[in-house]
């Protein structure tokens, strides 16, 4: 069997998990088939594979129709932090909101894009902050890889019933790495990429159990010894030298549900929420390293208009994950916003 032909073999069978590359790709399918027995046998597997990740109820989920779209988005996210202390005692830190404009190019599943900083853009300040997200999706799967990282600092806006402190706190940082794969159990009715990537068209109202399977690599390293006293009489006496630090990886399976609200035919208002209990194993302010519990969640909301090629949509998705020690209990959140408009086209 000659390269040229093993490798349309390996492109079809990668594409089935691609929503709607049957339709992109069906003029190859026949002449790789007529091929011989093997080539026959990778386009039945293809074939069934993409009715597998991608059949849908069409009453319920369509395809756009289109295989091209053209993105303008914005974004702005936050890193935020809560200890709770002493069982008596919380401290709320959070970064400056890192906000960008950006344009994406999709094909089918597969987008590139670019960003640019709006906060250095208009003179503000150029923060030591960031964030990748990679997604891609079928019907019946998702995948989600993505790191986040700050060494810039935060500001402390609370202690206990103390509002508004503002406190500047430089002395931290904390990188976070994770994958996530999602399974939607109701994927011929509910399509998640309708309300949060818009690739496909909720056409009725339906909801969907979903699971998941975590990976989460977490360092993070407070340093509290610069801070005002007022503030570090308020630390429990346990913390080392006023240090705080977490370091491990943990691994969680989790569920929860998602529900696609179609009022009218071409809004659809999206929500889902997963809660997904862990087990981490690192250092946790001590120098040995043990196994803890650990309780992450997930959670989003979105509203998606479409008008023919056009579409507009926005969203907010927020990760949230409880660190329990002895004494103390850390709140590690991100959210984030998120607006776009787009143009959806073929070009053959």
């Amino acid at each position: 069997m000659s390269t040229r032909i093993m490798r349309r073999i390996l492109i079809l069978l990668a594409l089935a998990l691609i929503p709607d590359a049957a339709a992109a790709f069906s003029w190859q399918l026949d002449s790789i088939a007529q091929m011989g027995k093997f080539p026959r046998f990778c386009v039945n597997t293809y074939n069934w594979a993409n009715i597998f990740f991608n059949g849908t109820d069409t009453a319920y989920v369509r395809s756009t129709g289109y295989r091209w779209n053209i993105k303008l988005r914005t974004a702005s996210w936050a890193d935020m932090n809560e200890f709770y202390f002493d069982r008596h005692h919380v401290m709320h830190m959070q970064s400056p909101y890192c906000s960008s404009i950006g344009l994406d190019v999709q094909y089918m599943a597969v987008a590139i894009g670019y960003d640019i900083n709006i906060n250095k853009l208009f003179g503000g300040a150029d923060r030591s902050k960031s964030r990748f997200n990679f997604e891609f999706s079928s019907a019946r799967f998702s995948g989600r890889l993505y790191s986040v990282t700050n060494r810039d600092g935060m500001i402390i806006t609370r202690l206990n019933n103390m509002n508004d402190i503002d406190t500047d706190f430089r002395n931290m940082n904390t990188n976070t790495f994770g994958v996530d794969l999602t399974y939607f159990l109701n994927m011929g009715r509910y399509s998640n990429g309708a309300a949060f990537s818009y690739s496909k068209l909720q056409m009725r109202s339906q909801g969907s159990w979903i699971f998941t399977a975590a990976y989460q690599r977490q360092k993070m390293n407070f340093d509290f010894r610069s801070l005002p006293s007022g503030i570090k009489q308020w630390l429990p006496d346990d913390w080392s030298d006023s240090t705080y630090t977490a370091s491990g990886y943990n691994i969680g399976i989790g569920a929860g549900y998602g529900f696609n609200w179609v009022p009218c035919r071409n809004l659809t208002i999206g929500i889902m929420a997963l809660a997904i209990p862990s087990v981490n194993y690192g250092y946790l302010n001590s120098p040995e390293k043990r196994c803890s519990f650990r309780l992450n969640y997930r959670g989003g909301a979105s509203v998606v208009w479409n008008h023919n090629r056009w579409f507009i949509g926005t969203s907010i998705r927020a990760d949230a994950g409880f660190i329990y020690s002895d004494a103390t209990t850390l709140i590690n959140a991100l959210p984030a916003f998120d607006l776009k408009i787009g143009w959806r086209f073929n070009l053959f």
